[in-house]
């Protein structure tokens, strides 16, 4: 599929030679140039998707001509990671542009350095193109990455504003796990034409979607046993900041280790909270949707719901972090029985939801015997075997009649 012998090496490298199904689907219409809406389920190598057909139209020297908007700073940082060993590969630079980094930093860079790709967080992107940092011109192709929660971070007539006044001969491309206003809607937005390739219905998973079934008061008890389990490395998901360091304050006086992805954090400390996790030096981290979106983390083998999600896109996207490239991961929520029952009818058509309950260091689809019940027919059990047998001896020894006449006899 790739020609590029630079590009190839470091895929091998890296033991990602092999193409997945969105990558094979996109490729060709990526480098050609055209506009793409791509769908594809999380954690299926979009990134890469996108980014090496439109590394490979690049030119040295032509400045800001790819441009990324990721949602969160994270996410940027992640993706300027991911493709800068393939943008040094073929003589580009590349350059990160986050509202949490030092602004005049990165303004005196944009002046004075000539970086072909820039990955920005979409306000700091905006700030510099309103103040003719980077220019309509320059750029050849617009990924919006993330394009399903991106109008969470952005305004619609901006992103609009700015696909349409592109020159005609640039791309705009759209890529996310599920469809959205931006993504249904593309040709209306951006004033152009999108080839639509959308791979979800042929792309297979390896996550598994769990229930476990527990009252609020004791929610705190079964993540401590979550966090037991055999190969857990986790992410808990709350739905408020607020919520996430109430329970916080609650779980530090437990034995767990953990970390917290809170969005008012510095960049710092977030950045080295996913790399404890990443490197199992704390077991969970806690974190809520905007401050996880997109996230990669290596070998995360569980997602954890604290309450169920408000809709079936925020669940996907949370699930989304654990089971990725193919490797096996579990979502697990926690809640009473009408949850099981709101969570059910909000996957309809999604995703299956199992009930699962502890079993030892691992979790199980087969109810457990109570064992208070058992315990206590075991003992009843013994008890009458003990009284049969104890009616058996004093039958034999004191109301045999041959033994009193023998007895007897024998005085």
């Amino acid at each position: 599929m790739i020609e590029n012998e630079k590009i190839q090496a470091i895929l091998q490298k890296e033991h990602k030679d092999q193409p997945t199904l969105i990558q094979k689907q996109t490729y060709d219409a990526i480098k050609n140039g055209a506009s793409v809406v791509a769908l594809a389920k999380t954690g299926t190598g979009k990134t890469l998707a996108y980014a090496l057909p439109a590394l490979e139209r690049l030119q040295p020297g032509e400045k800001n001509a790819l441009v990324i908007l990721a949602p969160t700073t994270e996410l940027a940082v992640q993706i300027r990671n991911a493709i800068q060993p393939f943008a040094k590969a073929l003589g580009l630079k590349t350059l990160a542009l986050v509202g949490a980094g030092n602004r005049q930093r990165q303004d005196e860079r944009l002046k004075k350095e000539t970086n072909e790709v820039l990955v920005c967080t979409p306000g700091r992107f905006f700030d510099f193109f309103s103040s003719g940092r980077i220019k309509l011109g320059q750029i050849k192709s617009l990924v919006i990455d993330e394009a399903d929660d991106i109008l969470e971070f952005a305004k619609l007539d901006l992103l609009s504003s700015l696909g349409q006044n592109l020159p005609s001969s640039s791309q705009i491309l759209l890529f996310g796990a599920t469809e959205s206003q931006i993504t249904r809607e593309a040709e209306e937005i951006f004033a152009r034409h999108f080839l639509l390739i959308d791979v979800r219905p042929d792309q297979s998973s390896q996550t598994e979607h769990l229930f476990l079934q527990v009252d609020n008061e004791h929610k705190l008890e079964y993540l401590q046993r979550l966090c037991k389990l055999d190969g857990f490395r986790g992410l808990l998901f709350f739905d408020s900041n607020e919520t996430m360091l109430r329970f916080a304050k609650i779980f530090a006086h437990s034995k767990t280790k953990f970390a917290i992805l809170a969005n008012n954090f510095s960049k710092d400390k977030r950045q080295q909270a996913i790399r404890d996790l990443a490197k199992g030096k704390v077991k969970l981290l806690l974190a809520t949707d905007l401050a996880a979106r997109g996230l990669d983390i290596p070998k995360l083998t569980y997602v954890v719901n604290y309450e169920i999600p408000e809709d079936a896109n925020t669940y996907m996207h949370r699930a989304g972090r654990t089971g990725r490239m193919q490797r096996q991961g579990r979502v697990v929520t926690l809640g009473n029985d009408h949850d099981l029952r709101k969570l059910k009818k909000l996957l309809a058509g999604e995703a299956s939801v199992d009930r699962v309950y502890f079993a030892g260091y691992h979790l199980s689809k087969d109810k457990p015997v109570k064992k208070a019940k058992e315990d206590k027919k075991a003992a009843v059990l013994e008890a009458g075997k003990k009284k049969k047998k104890s009616r058996k001896k004093n039958k034999n020894k004191g109301y045999h009649p041959h033994y009193l006449k023998g007895k007897k006899q024998s005085d």
